[in-house]
């Protein structure tokens, strides 16, 4: 703790900037309805590019999939992707060669959502073609499509079990949840579940998840409102609104994950420990603290955690630590990659000591507003555009799809900014235990003595 406040002194004493962002600097402006259908559209209006952006979104990610048949949801994302009834395969890929129009999909354990961008003067086919994917999403599932992805994900499980660590992440969420936890396995699935999925599975989740009631749309750019409107009217409201899909009585109370620990022996050239700390949702108001800690620990080379183990030490490879939030619940990762000389038991020992000084002593205001700036970076940086993966309009739709508000993850970044050494204190003590975590120790084969226990 004295070589931390130390090496603390010296950064501060070079100079503090102020924080980069304050509480209400930007909002981008959103107009929100919903259509009779239950489908939640957004219209954000941007005239810097001559381009329109459209993000569609479902509740439809890999924590939907039935028991027994993990990885359907990758399956069904892969399909809405490769064409559309009138639009198939061959014309998109036509428009992206003719018309430089982008798609971009991504399934992860919350939703499946579809990034597209198309110049300005193409609003029109834009809707069409994703209005037409959500009506006839059902015949995007045949038995040619549904074997190519089936193949080609077989070759991707295979790909992972041949690859060092390839599986580590599936053996930590079966470490972290029990049987019944819809977060349990990995977003594509588990390769034991492959041989129970069947072409008709895939239409029957289809037909329940992508569906108005359980769909958000954002679109972006240069456009005229109005017409904009009447255009969503026209090829989105005859669309039947299906079922929505919402968890219900998400615990608002944490409890403790307790304490748990396992080594995994690989084909490796480092070691590596993983410190995992079950936390809470996205959105909830300890999330907000929790992604400003994380920068508070590891957000440059003058962070607390590297002020006090890393810098200085020639034994590190690497740090990561970061706060990972989902619709149920998350978990804070503290991963530490070391040479093969260096044994992982100080190492932790260092952490946790570093942990529990922070919770009886708090941080300085420096060392926060070091890393509110950090957090501002990295939100803001993204939204420098409207479209894409990842940008503006991608960020509203799910806001809309997490809280019901197109600025939801804007005002959750506010409550990041407004993190004091109280907050830091008080998400430490309660979440950064040995009451609450997973240990993992990373080896190489017959190596276990290098190994941390808790």
């Amino acid at each position: 703790m004295n070589t931390r406040i130390l090496a603390l002194l010296f950064v501060v004493f070079i100079s503090v900037p102020p924080s980069i962002a304050q509480v209400g600097d930007y909002a981008p402006e959103a107009e929100s309805f919903l259509l009779e259908n239950g489908l939640a559209v957004t219209l954000h209006r941007d005239t810097t590019l001559a381009l329109i952006a459209v993000n569609m979104a479902y509740r439809a990610g890999s924590a939907r999939d039935p028991e027994g048949k993990t990885g359907l949801a990758n399956i069904c994302g892969e399909m809405l992707l490769t064409g559309t009834r009138r639009f198939p395969r061959g014309e998109l890929l036509q428009l992206r060669s003719e018309h430089s129009v982008s798609m971009a999909g991504r399934t992860t354990v919350d939703w499946f959502s579809i990034s597209s961008v198309f110049p300005m003067h193409m609003l029109e086919d834009a809707l069409i073609i994703e209005s037409d994917r959500l009506q006839h999403a059902e015949q995007t599932v045949t038995v040619e499509v549904f074997d190519a992805i089936m193949t080609s994900l077989r070759r991707e499980h295979q790909r992972r079990l041949r690859q060092p660590l390839g599986t580590l992440m599936q053996q930590i969420f079966h470490e972290m949840y029990p049987s019944e936890h819809p977060y349990r396995h990995s977003t594509i699935g588990e390769a034991d579940d492959l041989d129970s999925i069947t072409v008709e599975d895939a239409r029957i989740f289809v037909k329940r998840y992508f569906a108005p009631s359980n769909a958000s749309l954002t679109i972006s750019g240069n456009f005229d409102p109005d017409r904009v409107r009447a255009l969503v009217e026209r090829y989105f409201s005859p669309i039947p609104a299906g079922i929505v899909s919402r968890w219900k009585n998400i615990p608002e109370e944490f409890t403790p994950f307790g304490q748990s620990a396992f080594i995994r022996e690989d084909r490796l050239d480092f070691n590596q420990m993983h410190l995992i700390f079950p936390t809470v949702r996205y959105g909830h108001p300890d999330d907000a603290v929790l992604r400003v800690f994380a920068k508070l620990l590891n957000g440059s080379k003058h962070a607390v955690l590297r002020q006090a183990m890393v810098n200085d030490n020639p034994a590190f490879i690497n740090v990561d630590v970061y706060q990972s939030s989902h619709e149920i619940d998350g978990s804070f990762w503290i991963t530490l990659t070391v040479k093969l000389d260096a044994d992982l038991q100080p190492l932790y020992n260092q952490v946790m000591q570093l942990l529990a000084s922070i919770a009886k002593d708090g941080v300085t205001e420096e060392e926060i507003i070091a890393a509110r700036n950090q957090v501002a970076l990295e939100f803001y940086t993204p939204l420098e555009a409207f479209y894409g993966v990842g940008g503006r309009g991608d960020l509203i739709n799910l806001g809309v799809l997490y809280g019901g508000d197109p600025l939801y993850s804007f005002a959750h970044f506010e409550r990041q900014q407004r993190t004091s050494s109280l907050d830091i204190r008080r998400v430490v003590d309660t979440y950064f235990n040995d009451e609450n975590m997973l240990l993992v120790s990373i080896v190489p084969a017959g190596k276990t003595d290098k190994a941390a226990q808790p």
